[in-house]
């Protein structure tokens, strides 16, 4: 009788390791990547560009200084001279801002523009002050009520002349503009005007009268004056009309006065 057969023991196969691919990015990636790196070679490039032209302007000296406006009382060929060494660094390097407050700390000059007009010149524009008043023994308000100290020009001597403490010129200036305005039905002109120590304002006209108003109620006793003048206040007989009183005025006369009435006195004898 056969035995069993024997069992035959076999051994698995062994698989073979499976060979993987190299992987590669995706070609969008390569053209991101080669983008970035294109953009960056061009932004130093400009850079380079870039600061390479401010490096050639910065050394660039100023060819041509302008100065321009219509000014009366600037010399412009002084004013060349005088800047010339301001501007001397270059045209870049030129300090405009401080060139422009030395200009307007100068008399005469009321503002200045300043601007660079490439490839090489600096233009400078002058504003010249207009005066509107007199102002102590040197000098005059503009028209802001800005004092500035000028030599004194025959051209403005009919000016009125306005006097006062120091920091009182841009209010005396509002003042006398108010007053000129409320004088206007007497045709009377302010030759000068005065604010003392006290607050007082006193004035002269043109016909040589002179008016004594004090520090308040200004409106009511210009009023007051003004009634005075309706009924034919004689002026070429009058020195001084005093309205610091709360009621009527104190009139003073002239030398033509006093000389009148002595007349009249002598007509009557």
């Amino acid at each position: 009788m056969p035995g069993p057969k024997p069992v035959v023991m076999r051994r698995a196969a062994k698989s073979k390791p499976v060979r993987k691919m190299p992987s590669f990015p995706p070609i969008s990636h390569l053209r991101r990547w080669f983008n970035r790196a294109v953009l960056t070679s061009s932004a130093l490039l400009l850079c380079g560009v870039i600061y390479e032209g401010i490096e050639r302007l910065g050394a660039r000296q100023v060819e041509r200084l302008t100065i321009v406006g219509d000014v009366r009382h600037i010399d412009t060929d002084a004013l060349q001279t005088r800047l010339a060494p301001r501007v001397a660094e270059g045209f870049l390097a030129a300090d405009l801002m401080a060139l422009r407050q030395e200009l307007e700390s100068l008399p005469w000059v009321y503002r200045v523009n300043t601007r660079r007009r490439w490839p090489a010149e600096i233009e400078v524009s002058l504003i010249e002050q207009r005066p509107l008043a007199r102002w102590g023994e040197r000098g005059y308000l503009n028209h802001e009520g800005q004092y500035f100290s000028a030599d004194p020009d025959p051209l403005y001597d009919d000016l009125p002349w306005l006097k006062g403490p120091e920091g009182s010129e841009t209010s005396l200036m509002r003042r006398y503009q108010t007053l000129a305005g409320l004088l206007a039905p007497t045709g009377l002109a302010i030759r000068e005007l005065s604010l003392d120590p006290l607050g007082q304002i006193a004035m002269r006209f043109d016909t040589g009268l002179t008016l004594l108003l004090g520090a308040k109620d200004m409106s009511h006793r210009i009023a007051r004056f003004i009634k005075l003048w309706d009924e034919e206040l004689p002026v070429e007989a009058v020195a001084t009309v005093d309205l610091r009183y709360e009621h009527g005025a104190a009139v003073t006369l002239s030398e033509n006065g006093l000389a009148m009435q002595a007349a009249q006195k002598r007509g009557e004898g």
